[in-house]
C-alpha cells in the first residue's frame, strides 16, 4: 500500500503564519518600529518590509508616529489598527436578541435589540427569523459603523456543539444548525456559544473572574448552568456539554426517574420556587423569574418564602459541593437571575460550604451583570476573527 505523500507548508501558509506573528506582536506590544518587530518575531528584514507594506495598504496596521534613535534617521512606528475591523455579538434570550458591534480592540461601536414576535407563530422559528432580522440591521449602513464586520458571535441558553444548538428549551430549539443558518444568510464566519460559557469568559476577561486560573460562573436562568475556566482556558468538555450541573442527581431516588427537559437539580429547584411563580402569574418552569419572586417575598418577611429559600440554597449548595470537589475553582461568580440578590446568595452558599469540603472557593458577585454573556461572546469572537482576518 502506497503511503500518502507528507504534507508540507506552502508559500501561502508561511506568509499567513508570518502575517499573524506581526499582527500578534503589534496587538500585544505596539506601537513598534520595523526593527522592533524583527527582533520580536525573528523574521528577516525583507519579509518584515514586504508584509508590513501589505498590511498598511490593507488597513490592518496603521502609522503611529516616529521615534528618534541615537543614530540614523527616525524610525516609523506601526500599530495594530483595531478600529479597521469589527465583529458582531448577539445575546439571544427567550424574548429578545441583543446585538452589539465591537471593534477588534473591544470598543463598542453600536448596539440595538430586537423583540421577538411570538404571538400566533411557531416560537422557535420566530426566534430564528428575529435573529436574522437583527443581523441584517447590524450589517446595514444604517448603523453608521464604517468598519467591515469580519465575524459574528452568538450566545444562547442551551447546549451548543460545533455551531449546532442541540437543546435550548428556553428558545424552543432542538438540533438547530444555527451557525450554518446565520452563515448562509450573512456570508460571515459564525461562532455559537452557550450562555454560561460566554458569561464565564466575560467575567474572566474583564470582570469578577479576572486573573483566576480556575473559576466557575454559576448562571441561573430558565435553567441552571455553569461556565468553567480551567487552567486559564474555557473548558467545554466532550461534545461541549461541560457545566450542565442542573443534571446532577440529588439522591438515590433519582435512579427511579429519567430526565429530559430538566435535570434532577433543575427539577428540584423549579418545584421549590413554583408556588411563588404561580402567585406572580408566571408560566412554565422557568427557575430564574420564580427565584426572584421568592426572594422578593423573603424581603417582605414571608415565612413560607424563607423556608423555600433555605431549601433552594441547600439544593444549589449540593450542586456546588460536587462542582468544587471535582474542579477546585478559586472563585465562583453568581450570574443571571442571582444578580439582584447576589450578595445574599453569596452569603447563603458560602456558609453551607464551609466545613464540608477541603477548599471553599470564594463566592463572588458578577461585575458585568446582564452584560456578561455578550461581553464574553464578543471577546471570543474577536479571537475567532483574528484567524479569519489575519490569515485572509
Amino acid at each position: 500500500m502506497k503511503r500518502p505523500a507528507p504534507r508540507t507548508a506552502t508559500t501561502r501558509h508561511v506568509t499567513e503564519i508570518n502575517r499573524t506573528a506581526i499582527l500578534d506582536v503589534l496587538r500585544e506590544h505596539g506601537p513598534l518600529s520595523r526593527r522592533d518587530i524583527q527582533q520580536r518575531t525573528g523574521l528577516g528584514s525583507a519579509t518584515i518590509e514586504r508584509l508590513c507594506s501589505a498590511l498598511l495598504e490593507e488597513g490592518a496596521v496603521e502609522l503611529a508616529g516616529q521615534v528618534r534613535s541615537s543614530v540614523g534617521r527616525p524610525s516609523t512606528l506601526l500599530r495594530f489598527a483595531s478600529s479597521a475591523r469589527a465583529i458582531m455579538a448577539v445575546d439571544v434570550t427567550e424574548y429578545t436578541a441583543r446585538g452589539r458591534l465591537v471593534d477588534l480592540g473591544g470598543t463598542t461601536l453600536h448596539e440595538e435589540s430586537h423583540t421577538f414576535e411570538l404571538d400566533g407563530q411557531d416560537a422557535g422559528a420566530a426566534r430564528i427569523d428575529g435573529l436574522l432580522r437583527l443581523v441584517d440591521r447590524l450589517t446595514s449602513p444604517e448603523t453608521g459603523v464604517p468598519a467591515p464586520i469580519v465575524a459574528v458571535g452568538i450566545t444562547v441558553p442551551g447546549i451548543v456543539h460545533e455551531g449546532v444548538v442541540s437543546k435550548a428549551v428556553e428558545l424552543d430549539w432542538q438540533e438547530v444548525p444555527l451557525a450554518d443558518i446565520v452563515s448562509a444568510h450573512s456570508g460571515l464566519p459564525i461562532l455559537v456559544e452557550n450562555d454560561a460559557n460566554a458569561t464565564a469568559y466575560g467575567e474572566w476577561s474583564s470582570g469578577a473572574l479576572a486573573n483566576a486560573h480556575s473559576a466557575v460562573a454559576l448562571v441561573l436562568g430558565a435553567r441552571l448552568g455553569a461556565g468553567i475556566i480551567n487552567e486559564a482556558r474555557l473548558h467545554r468538555g466532550h461534545r461541549s456539554a461541560a457545566g450542565e450541573i442542573g443534571f446532577l442527581l440529588t439522591s438515590t431516588s433519582s435512579f427511579s426517574r429519567y430526565f429530559t427537559e430538566q435535570g434532577d437539580v433543575e427539577s428540584t429547584l423549579a418545584a421549590q420556587v413554583q408556588p411563588f411563580a404561580a402567585r406572580e402569574g408566571l408560566q412554565g418552569k422557568r427557575i430564574g423569574p420564580a427565584f426572584r419572586a421568592m426572594m422578593a417575598r423573603c424581603r417582605e418577611g414571608d415565612g413560607e418564602a424563607e423556608r423555600a429559600r433555605d431549601e433552594f440554597f441547600d439544593s444549589i449548595a449540593l450542586a456546588l459541593v460536587a462542582t468544587s470537589v471535582v474542579l477546585s475553582p478559586q472563585v465562583i461568580v453568581l450570574a443571571g437571575a442571582f444578580a439582584q440578590y447576589s450578595e445574599e446568595s453569596a452569603e447563603q452558599l458560602t456558609r453551607r460550604l464551609v466545613g464540608r469540603i477541603p477548599w471553599v472557593p470564594r463566592i463572588a458577585v458578577s461585575e458585568l451583570g446582564f452584560d456578561a454573556a455578550i461581553t464574553g461572546v464578543s471577546a471570543l469572537t474577536i479571537e475567532h476573527a483574528r484567524s479569519a482576518t489575519y490569515l485572509a
